[in-house]
């Protein structure tokens, strides 16, 4: 951006800016509404429910007939049995079946013989879907093929009982190599294995991926009416349907994000949990599929009807190793090759079988709730909520970088003395419990230097400024956190070597990245990143940790940690992914030690363990066209458990879209606020943030805060029990508690069960 703009320019559009995101936001009315917990945000306008049947929504569930049940054929021995599941396998084919005693329904690993027939498959797919295992391989010429046990000359060599089920010795004639399949019920599940020790290769070509069962609970079309459901973001639902597209690409998931050092920069979806699911018949029957053994390195794959065969299904992809191409000059000469040595690691699935009206996807989420608290790795804290009005997150920018003639130097946009009086005009308001994140603390501010580096930025106020800060917010009950991350640094980082501590690919080359590459300034286009070796970013952040005690402060926000997940193929200092993942839960333990809270960006679920704020959460998928609507899945995991909040409700494209999908997945409000206007990042890299002056933004502020406060204020502690969605643009929450939060999207008044909720509105009941 050109350094000759005039200040007036910006100033008057950050004026606009502000009057425009109220209108926005609130529309052209404010009226009172006769239901009690209704908020005043009202549009007259008239569009019908067109744009609610997007897949940005979740759609209203068909009345369907009961779903019949399929019968287990003669040559199905049974192999298992809990005091709810009975599991049957063919010897002949090994294509099991798993019966929920109590509703009668059983689920099968292949489709029945009819749909096989109608389903028109080519010689390929036709052995595939009868197939125990999919394999990926690499042949002789290094090559990626596919193949299933059937096509690559697969014989059993041995079948074992283990309890409750059998131990099956597969070999691949073809590749020359084998597994062993474990088939099981436990507690209650189904556990399908592939145990590391039990893999061999002695050929040529060597195993790269496999996929078990991957048909079990496949629906021919719409045969059957239900949906997959895949972990894409905070959740979304593939519909079962007879009219549809046809797709390029199935849905591919790498479980906890892509690994840039081995996944290269294959964008393969964003997921923070290891699960999936399928529905048949909405209210009746159900499976949550758990990836436990092996989900570091797996990914969630889904198939809707018209990509490859008719068949919808859903299943995880074990990576067993890796390909890559192999630089040998500079002139990025080199060939595509693969690892040598297999990952050494078991692979598991647990299947949970649901019935009733616990068979969708509101009881999938409660029942991974319910596992990750037997584990220990979801704590519900023992004491209530103190406060009667819910949090918000203010991330108050304090100094940034700019480039000038002379290098970079430090732009003061919010210094701590100026803090204080952002937090006393949000007091004015009536908005008191804040959760007070400081970005840019740091010497030489937010962009500076990463990872954030002490001393305290002198231009804020220093050392002393900060402690004054705490001790006046600590008279407010407000806690002060930290910006940091220990995953990416700059490469000017005085705290590592940015050589021997970045993170190596695959390929053995530093994975460098520009980390301002959108930027239009040469002077920070230039700025190359690298990814901090695990073992590195858990020595840095123990000695932040000391520092940030000395100072006072409450927490740490952590921001790319909690979200990225790389392998480290450093020879020296190698981390495989789920090493990687482990040393984050030690840094992250180690803060939980020393600081009264953590508050972590987008965490994965491996984290939840220790996190006590999550911040930046999403609130929608990634709207790839086979998805047929967005659900609140991790909202409901964690509501009740772990505060969550979205990105900054000033950088939202329809501020109002943004307060109602708040209020409807349960999400607190947060905003990214600076003293300063915000002309005077114009030559920063946060040049792109627009109307963030806290005093252009305090009636939005003021008003979003008022909705979610009223509408959430009585659920804080709740968690949410059921949701449905009575008609297009309609949703409604039922928590623990017994309240009930109705959100109407649509700018047409709605009624649901005798109450009016007004349009763009929503309503409470109950809780009294």
């Amino acid at each position: 951006m050109s350094i000759n703009k005039k200040p007036i320019v910006l100033v008057a559009s950050a004026a606009l800016a502000a009057v425009g995101l109220y209108q926005f936001a609130y529309g052209a009315t404010v009226e009172h509404q006769s239901t009690e917990g209704q908020s005043k945000i009202v549009l007259n306008k008239q569009e019908g429910s067109f744009p609610y049947r997007s897949n940005n929504y979740t759609m209203p569930e068909k009345a369907a007939g009961a779903i019949a049940n399929r019968t287990i054929p003669s040559d199905y021995k049974k192999i298992g049995e809990s005091g709810s599941l009975e599991l049957y396998m063919a010897n002949a084919t090994l294509a099991i079946m798993v019966k929920n005693k109590e509703s009668g329904y059983v689920w099968a690993s292949t489709p029945n013989d009819a749909d096989l027939q109608n389903a028109e498959l080519n010689d390929e797919w036709q052995t595939a879907v009868k197939s125990p295992v999919l394999l990926e391989y690499y042949n002789d010429q290094e090559m990626l093929s596919t193949g299933n046990f059937l096509s690559l000359g697969g014989k059993v060599d041995g079948v074992e009982p283990i309890e409750q089920g059998v131990r099956v010795k597969l070999t691949f004639g073809t590749l020359n190599a084998g597994i062993a399949l474990e088939v099981k019920i436990e507690n209650d599940s189904l556990v399908v294995s592939i145990p590391s020790d039990s893999m061999w290769e002695k050929g040529v070509s060597k195993l790269a991926s496999i996929q078990a069962y991957p048909f079990l609970g496949a629906v021919h079309k719409a045969d059957i009416p239900g949906y997959l459901f895949i972990p894409d973001r905070s959740g979304a639902l593939i519909r079962f349907s007879k009219a549809h597209s046809r797709f390029d690409e199935p849905y591919v998931g790498k479980i906890y994000g892509t690994d840039y050092t081995s996944d290269g920069n294959m964008n393969t979806g964003r997921t923070s949990v290891p699960v999936f699911g399928i529905v048949h018949g909405s209210g009746q029957n159900g499976v949550l599929g758990i990836v436990e053994d092996g989900r570091f390195n797996a990914k969630i794959v889904a198939y809707p009807s018209g990509l490859s065969t008719d068949f919808y299904w859903v299943a995880p992809k074990f990576e067993i190793r890796y390909g890559y191409f192999q630089p040998t000059s500079k002139s990025m000469g080199g060939y595509n090759t693969f690892q040598k040595d297999a990952l050494k690691t078991d692979r598991q699935v647990r299947y949970k079988f649901l019935g009733g009206k616990e068979a969708d996807y509101v009881g999938m989420a409660k029942t991974y709730r319910t596992y990750l608290q037997e584990k220990g790795e979801l704590v519900k804290e023992k004491s209530t909520k103190s406060k009667a009005d819910v949090p918000m997150q203010v991330r108050l920018l304090g100094g940034e970088t700019e480039a000038s003639a002379f290098g970079a130097k430090v732009v003061p946009m919010t210094t701590f003395n100026q803090a204080k009086t952002i937090v006393d005009s949000l007091a004015k308001n009536g908005i008191t419990n804040l959760k007070t994140v400081l970005e840019g603390w740091n010497d030489g501010g937010l962009n500076g230097e990463r990872p954030a580096e002490f001393p305290v930025e002198s231009k804020l106020g220093g050392n002393s400024g900060l402690k004054d800060l705490k001790k006046y917010l600590e008279g407010k009950d407000i806690p002060v956190y930290l910006y940091n991350n220990y995953t990416v640094a700059f490469e000017n980082s005085d705290l590592l070597n940015f050589k021997s501590d970045a993170v190596r690919a695959i390929n053995n080359e530093i994975n460098e990245f520009p980390f301002f590459g959108w930027g239009d300034s040469d002077f920070f286009s230039d700025i190359m990143a690298r990814d901090i070796s695990p073992g590195k970013s858990v020595e840095i952040a123990k000695d932040d940790a000391k520092d940030m005690k000395d100072l006072g402060v409450d927490g740490l926000a952590l921001d790319i940690t909690g979200s990225t997940l790389v392998s480290d193929y450093n020879k020296k200092h190698p981390f495989t992914r789920e090493q990687t993942a482990n040393a984050y839960r030690e840094l992250a333990a180690n803060f939980k030690d020393n600081l009264s809270e953590l508050a972590v960006y987008q965490a994965n679920d491996y984290l939840w363990k220790y996190t006590d704020t999550m911040f930046g959460m999403g609130s929608g998928a990634s709207q790839y066209m086979y998805e047929t609507d967005t659900i609140p899945f991790l909202q409901i995991v964690l509501h009740g458990y772990i505060d969550y909040f979205g990105w900054p409700s000033n950088s939202a494209s329809s501020p109002r879209e943004d307060t109602l999908r708040m209020i409807d997945f349960g999400q607190y409000p947060s905003y990214l606020l600076t003293h300063e206007p915000y002309w005077k990042l114009r030559d920063t890299p946060s040049v792109d943030l627009l109307t963030t002056q806290y005093t252009d933004l305090e009636q939005p502020i003021k008003e979003t805060y008022k909705a979610v406060n009223q509408a959430l204020g009585k659920v804080q502690d709740a968690t949410i029990e059921a949701r449905v969605v009575p008609d297009y643009g309609i949703s409604a929450v039922k928590y623990s508690n017994g309240v009930e939060i109705v959100v109407n999207y649509t700018s047409s008044d709605y009624t649901y069960n005798e109450v009016s909720v007004k349009a763009k509105s929503f309503a409470v009941i109950g809780g009294e």
